[in-house]
C-alpha cells in the first residue's frame, strides 16, 4: 500500500468515530472504543459481547470483504489473532508491521486493531464494519450462547406446576415465601428497603440452597420457580463448565451469568453444586479454586448478577465451601417423603389406584425418593405392556397387584 493510499491518523479516528450515529449512548459507553497513535503505532481498540464462535465467522467474513490476503497468527481458545500479508504474499518484508487484528475473550472479550503507521481506507472499512456486526448486531441471542456454553434454557410453557410435586406442603411453603414472592413481587421488596435502609440494597433473594438426597424434587421445584416467576429456567449441568484449557472453567461460568443478566434474568440451577465448590479445607484444585472465587462473586460481590438468582442443590452440603454457605439467603431441606407424600405420589403415577391401595404400596415403599416411586411406576407399566403383547389383551392400565410387585423387583434390581 502506497503512501497516497493512506488516510492520515486525524481523519481515521474520524471516520471511525462518526461511523455510528444510530449508535444509543448505553452502548456506546459500552464499547468502551478508543482509538491511538503512539509510538508510530496506530491502535484501536473495543469491547464486545462475549465472544461465540458465530461472532468471530461474522467478524472474519467482512476482514475478508476488504483485505485480500491474511495469515493466522494466533488460534488459541481465547486469543485468535489474524493479520495482513504484503501485496506480494511472497515478501516477508515488514509483515509483523502490517494491519492486525485479535479478539480477546479470556476474561472479558475485547478486539485490539494496530498497524505501523496509518490506515488505508479499506483497513478502515473493515474496522467500521466488525465494530458494526459486533456491537450493533441485532442477530445476537443470549440464549444461542448459553447453549453453546451446554447450558439448557428452559421457558416457562415448559414448567410444570406445585401439583406434581405430591407433598412437601412445608418445603413449597418457604419456597413460595422465600424465592416465588420476591421474583413476583419485586417492587413491594424495594420499596420497603427504600423505608428501612440508610442505603439502598436489594432485600430479594440471590442465591438459594436445595439440599436433600437425589430424586426428591429439587430439579423440579427449581423449574416450577421459573414457570411461576415467568422468567428462564437456565439449568447448568456440571460437564458443561469444566474445561482442561486453564482459567476456562471458571470463564465459562462467569459468561454464564453474564449471559442471564443479557437476558433480562434468570434462574441458574447448579446442580451437584458441591462438585464444582468444594470446601477450601479439602486439597482443592486450582481451576476448582477459581470457579468458587467465580460463584462467590457473581452471587455476592462487587460484580454481581442484579437480575438472576442462583439456585444450588447438593446431598452433600457438609462438602460445601463456609464462605459459599454464608452467600446462601436460606436453605431449603428436601428429606425423603414420608408415607402419605409416597402415597400421593403413586396417586399422581396410577390415577386408577383407589386411595386404600396407594397407602398399601407405600407402606412397602419407606425410604423410597419420587424418582424411585416413578422409576416403580414406569417399571409396572413396562411389564404390563409386553403382557398385552403377548397375551394379545384389550389395552388397559395395570392391576394393583402388577405395582405390589414391582416394588420388590425394584428393590432387588438396585440392592
Amino acid at each position: 500500500m502506497t503512501g497516497k493510499d493512506l488516510i492520515f491518523f486525524e481523519r481515521m479516528k474520524e471516520q471511525i468515530e462518526n461511523a455510528f450515529p444510530d449508535l444509543p449512548v448505553q452502548t456506546r459507553e459500552s464499547l468502551d472504543l478508543s482509538i491511538e497513535f503512539q509510538k508510530g503505532v496506530t491502535r484501536i481498540k473495543f469491547t464486545v459481547p462475549p465472544l461465540t464462535d458465530i461472532m468471530l465467522i461474522q467478524a472474519l467474513s467482512i476482514l475478508k470483504k476488504h483485505i485480500e490476503n491474511i495469515r493466522i497468527t494466533s488460534f488459541e481458545k481465547g486469543h485468535y489473532g489474524f493479520q495482513s500479508l504484503n501485496s506480494n504474499i511472497f515478501n516477508t518484508e515488514n509483515l509483523t508491521a502490517n494491519f492486525k487484528i485479535d479478539f480477546f475473550s479470556i476474561v472479558n472479550s475485547y478486539v485490539e486493531i494496530s498497524k505501523k503507521g496509518d490506515l488505508g481506507q479499506e483497513e478502515i472499512n473493515s474496522c467500521i464494519g466488525i465494530i458494526r456486526a459486533l456491537i450493533m448486531d441485532s442477530s445476537f441471542d443470549p440464549k444461542i450462547r448459553l447453549q453453546e456454553l451446554g447450558a439448557v434454557v428452559m421457558d416457562g410453557s415448559e414448567t410444570p406446576d406445585w401439583d406434581y410435586i405430591a407433598g412437601y406442603k412445608e418445603t413449597k411453603r418457604k419456597i413460595r415465601e422465600s424465592v416465588t414472592m420476591p421474583l413476583q413481587n419485586p417492587e413491594i421488596y424495594d420499596a420497603i428497603a427504600r423505608l428501612t435502609r440508610r442505603t439502598l440494597e436489594s432485600n430479594r433473594p440471590k442465591a438459594i440452597l436445595f439440599e436433600g438426597p437425589p430424586g426428591v424434587g429439587k430439579t423440579t421445584a427449581a423449574r416450577i420457580i421459573a414457570g411461576d416467576s415467568e422468567i428462564p429456567l437456565v439449568y447448568v449441568p456440571i460437564e458443561s463448565i469444566m474445561s482442561k484449557w486453564y482459567g476456562q472453567s471458571s470463564q465459562n461460568l462467569a459468561e454464564i451469568f453474564d449471559m442471564c443478566e443479557l437476558m433480562g434474568g434468570a434462574v441458574i440451577f447448579l446442580d451437584e453444586i458441591d462438585s464444582l465448590a468444594g470446601s477450601r479445607d479439602q486439597n482443592m484444585f486450582e481451576a476448582t479454586r477459581r470457579i468458587l472465587s467465580v460463584l462467590l462473586r457473581k452471587i455476592d460481590g462487587i460484580d454481581s448478577a442484579e437480575n438472576t438468582i442462583t439456585i444450588g442443590a447438593t446431598n452433600r452440603m457438609e462438602d460445601l465451601d463456609a464462605a459459599l454457605l454464608s452467600r446462601f439467603d436460606q436453605i431449603i431441606r428436601f428429606p425423603y417423603p414420608n408415607e402419605e407424600e409416597i402415597s400421593s405420589i403413586f396417586s399422581n403415577y396410577a390415577i386408577h389406584l383407589t386411595e386404600e391401595e396407594c397407602l398399601h404400596l407405600a407402606s412397602r415403599s419407606a425410604g423410597l425418593t419420587g424418582r424411585n416411586i416413578k422409576d416403580i411406576c414406569e417399571l409396572t407399566e413396562r411389564r404390563w405392556a409386553r403382557k398385552i403383547l403377548v397375551k394379545n389383551l384389550e389395552t388397559s392400565p395395570p392391576p394393583f397387584d402388577y405395582y405390589r410387585q414391582s416394588i420388590q423387583l425394584w428393590k432387588n434390581s438396585t440392592a
